[in-house]
């Protein structure tokens, strides 16, 4: 139990860990994905408007040159320079050369002229280059021009018509000659640039009196109170003609995949635990594992002792049925030589005393013939018992060890004709079922000493006195291996309980007929190691028995 304790402790503490490992993954890939899928092209597209916007002050200060290089600048020529810096930058909307103010007012500043030259683009709305500023605002920025040698920007103002936003830029020329006009299109330099699957929107910001002001705005899904220059995604600053300019962007969440590397902590948390399951059921199938091996050893230490038991069980059984077997020809053989011991004695005696005579010698002789017959008689059944027990272990037997190359179709006909010699007067037919063409290595003397034994068991224990029709059935091959040869009587068979005990040494139904009970066990010897086959026993309308004869030669 503590030693589990301890495991789902640590289990615990490597899914957490696991756990905030894959959280600082997910974000550092998250963080990477915003500089690389957003913030990235940001700075890029703001690099963009900034080489934009200079190259409308390269444009401002090419048209104020062309009038500082001449006394005098014809309308053709300023619109031949007019449409080629028109056609050049696609946001610059007008352009227009505005002489000198001449009349001032204290109150609101210097007189409006207008234009000498001017020209703008098609799209661009309006009568005049500043028709959409304020009258004020234009007499303000014409007189920070006149007083400037730099150029000058308004404020980035909403054309009453078409809703585009547009600023305008005034550069001084030269003192008392006038003042050149660009109108540049807002909404146009920054749609071109922004319009793209990265931003969603865009707000530009202007600054006034240390104050941003929202200038523009393209993004629909926040109202314009809510906008600052903080509420966006990336913010950057932009400098227009000494006007300060504070660019917020919003990034298009339909492309971002982000989302997807939330998934890391909870994939790392699943893992973790499926790890931490997987070494925790390791750890619990080694235990299973040491505890079925101990098991098993036990079980092993177990069988074996049972096995010694069985063995000690069936020697004293052998024992038993050797010792009752061989006892009652050694005992009547005992008792037939001490009583023909006694009628010696009995005749010397006579004998010496001379009081033999011939009736009782013959006496002596019939009886000491008829003891030493009936001694003979059993010591040489005792003899037999002997041998016959010997034959129960074929396995260190060196006799027919050449495999031989047989027909068993002739093997068993030769059987059957030696079994009719040798029974010339049996009432058994013997019947035989064989592949004429089957040959294999085996060894043939085995094979005939197993059929003989079996026919042997079967005339003796198989039919009874009154059965007429008494067969025995050899077939080869049988059932589906192609190998097995079944040998089946049609007797009165054995009662099944008896089948596991039937091929035990000793083991008979007729003991008391003087039959030892060594017969099947010699054919269950012989199958077993001589012909590496088992025997199968089954009663089926008498006795079956059934054991393959393989090729030993493969």
């Amino acid at each position: 139990m503590p030693g589990q304790i301890v495991m789902y402790l640590l289990g615990g503490i490597f899914v957490i860990a696991i756990t905030i490992l894959g959280t600082l993954v997910s974000e550092k890939l998250i963080r990477q994905d915003q500089v690389v899928s957003f913030e990235a092209p940001m700075n890029e597209f703001i690099q963009i408007l900034s080489r934009e916007l200079e190259y409308n002050a390269y444009a401002l200060r090419s048209l104020a040159q062309l009038f500082r290089s001449s006394e005098s600048v014809e309308e053709h020529e300023f619109e031949s320079f007019a449409a080629l810096l028109l056609k050049q930058y696609g946001n610059i909307s007008a352009l227009a050369f505005l002489p000198a103010p001449v009349k001032q007012d204290a109150i609101n500043g210097p007189a409006i002229n207008a234009p000498v030259y001017w020209r703008t683009r098609n799209s661009y709305i309006g009568n005049s280059p500043t028709a959409f500023l304020p009258q004020k605002t234009v007499r303000q920025l014409i007189d920070q021009a006149m007083n400037s040698e730099k150029a000058v920007a308004s404020p980035i103002v909403k054309a009453p018509e078409g809703g585009s936003y547009y600023a305008v830029v005034l550069q001084k020329v030269a003192a008392n000659t006038g003042m050149v006009m660009m109108v540049i299109d807002v909404s146009f330099t920054l749609e071109r640039i922004f319009d793209n699957q990265v931003t969603q929107g865009y707000a530009l910001f202007e600054r006034e009196a240390n104050q941003y002001r929202l200038a523009v705005s393209t993004v629909a899904e926040q109202p314009r109170d809510s906008l600052n220059t903080t509420s966006g995604d990336h913010q950057a600053s932009v400098v227009f003609f000494e006007r300060n300019w504070q660019l917020v962007t919003f990034q298009n969440r339909e492309v971002k995949y982000q989302w997807l590397y939330i998934g890391i902590p909870l994939a790392a948390f699943v893992l973790s635990i499926l790890i931490v399951y997987l070494i925790a059921f390791s750890a619990r199938l080694r235990v299973a594992n040491r505890e079925k091996e101990r098991n098993l050893s036990d079980l092993q230490f177990a069988q074996k002792k049972l096995v010694e038991a069985e063995k000690i069980a069936a020697m004293g059984g052998v024992v038993a049925g050797v010792a009752h077997e061989v006892n009652t020809p050694l005992g009547i053989g005992i008792t037939c030589m001490s009583h023909l011991q006694e009628s010696v004695l009995e005749i010397k005696r006579d004998f010496d005393n001379g009081k033999l005579d011939a009736t009782a010698f013959e006496a002596f002789m019939i009886s000491a013939d008829e003891l030493v017959s009936l001694s003979m008689k059993n010591m040489r059944r005792a003899a037999s018992l002997l041998t016959k027990f010997k034959k129960v272990d074929v396995i260190g037997s060196d006799s027919e060890t050449e495999l031989e190359l047989v027909v068993i179709a002739d093997l068993i006909d030769s059987f059957v004709v030696r079994f009719y010699n040798d029974y010339p007067d049996s009432t058994i037919k013997l019947t035989t079922h064989i592949d004429q063409s089957i040959t294999l290595y085996t060894y043939p003397a085995v094979i005939l000493d197993i059929l003989s034994y079996l026919t042997s068991n079967a005339m003796v224990h198989a039919f009874t006195a009154d059965q007429q029709d008494c067969e025995i059935s050899i077939t080869f091959p049988h059932g589906r291996k192609g190998t097995t040869l079944l040998f089946k009587d049609n007797g009165a068979g054995v009662e099944k309980s008896l089948l596991k005990r039937i091929v035990d040494p000793f083991f008979t139904t007729r003991r008391g007929s003087g039959f030892a009970g060594l017969g099947l066990s010699v054919v269950y010897n012989l199958v077993s190691s001589k012909l590496n086959s088992e025997l199968t026993i089954e009663v089926d309308n008498g006795l079956a028995l059934s054991f393959d004869i393989k090729d030993l030669h493969k």
